[in-house]
């Protein structure tokens, strides 16, 4: 008989991929409340929430990688699951912006933490690839995690204060991140337009074909900088791609699964970006388009929390059935 401590073995590292969502809500809330003068309580409050979830879940998986060392080296070793080991990292640089606020000294460890941990990660998985002999239906949606982790460290690094060096790292990580998603963009797009359908799992993941434009956007867009035509074009690409996706994915035969977070954090990021791009347009329009943006993402966010809180009350979150 399974106990409660003995689940862990089951806990999913993908589960870090709602804390991604948490942060990038947070930090929605908080241009909303620079836009459209939302209370700033709502941000912190996600936040805090975001934080507590943190620790919670990493206290966790670093249970499961010790107790259950097997359970943990199989879902690392896998060509897909792997991936979204990503996501941890992508949290604690995200969380690093939601505690400039309360600590620029704990944000910045955070953010150095998710940052060394992020390259080392792109570093293992793209060594990985390299190897060959991998199947080309495992080329879906999450393998570009590895590339979005280190262009969310960029976009984060700003928050940091670091100064000239700081804007060199962020360069080089910007530099890494966005040839690894548009390369892996390509070739994951060819094998879902010629390739079997995606596993019914992994379909709230098609939403991770939007986050390399978001994300790129957002690291290439200091906050006050005027928006090209270049920063343009990875906006509105995701834009796009985010609407088309989104109504493909969440149909009413789609039951709830964890991987609906992975549609949390695309629909996040390319929120966060709306934001930036309304604030330094200054134009009423694109100020809808993120307001329209936030109150979707703050929707699809509470359900997927409510749902992923309710599957744990009733044993079915970390189980291995």
């Amino acid at each position: 008989m399974t106990t409660k401590l003995d689940s862990v073995q089951y806990l999913p590292v993908g589960l870090f991929g709602s804390t991604v969502a948490m942060a990038d809500l947070s930090i929605a809330w908080k241009a909303g409340a620079v836009t459209f003068g939302l209370p700033l309580v709502i941000s912190a409050a996600i936040g805090i929430l975001t934080a507590a979830m943190f620790v919670l879940l990493l206290s966790l998986y670093i249970l499961k990688l010790f107790r259950y060392h097997e359970a943990a080296k199989k879902e690392l070793m896998h060509p897909v699951t792997a991936h979204f080991m990503g996501t941890l990292f992508i949290s604690a640089v995200l969380l690093a912006v939601v505690t400039v606020p309360f600590s620029l000294a704990v944000a910045r460890i955070l953010w150095c933490c998710g940052t060394v941990g992020g390259m080392a990660f792109i570093y293992v998985l793209m060594g990985r690839l390299y190897k060959g002999q991998l199947d080309p239906k495992d080329a879906v949606p999450p393998v570009l995690i590895p590339g979005l982790t280190v262009l969310n460290a960029a976009n984060a690094g700003r928050a940091m204060q670091f100064g000239m060096w700081g804007n060199e790292v962020n360069g080089v990580l910007f530099s890494f991140g966005v040839v690894y998603v548009l390369f892996f963009f390509v070739i994951i797009t060819y094998r879902l337009i010629y390739g079997n359908a995606l596993a019914l799992f992994l379909k709230p993941t098609l939403l991770l074909m939007a986050a390399p434009f978001a994300v790129s956007f957002l690291a290439y867009v200091s906050p006050g900088d005027p928006v090209n035509a270049f920063a343009s074009v990875f906006f509105f690409f995701g834009l796009l791609l985010l609407v088309v996706l989104f109504f493909n994915v969440f149909k009413k035969e789609l039951p709830f699964m964890i991987s609906w977070w992975a549609s949390c954090f695309s629909l996040g990021a390319l929120t966060n970006a709306a934001f930036r791009y309304a604030n330094q347009r200054h134009d009423p329009l694109l100020c809808d388009v993120a307001a329209a943006l936030m109150i979707a993402s703050s929707l699809l966010i509470a359900v997927t929390f409510v749902l992923t809180i309710r599957l744990q009350l009733i044993g079915r979150l970390l189980n291995p059935g």
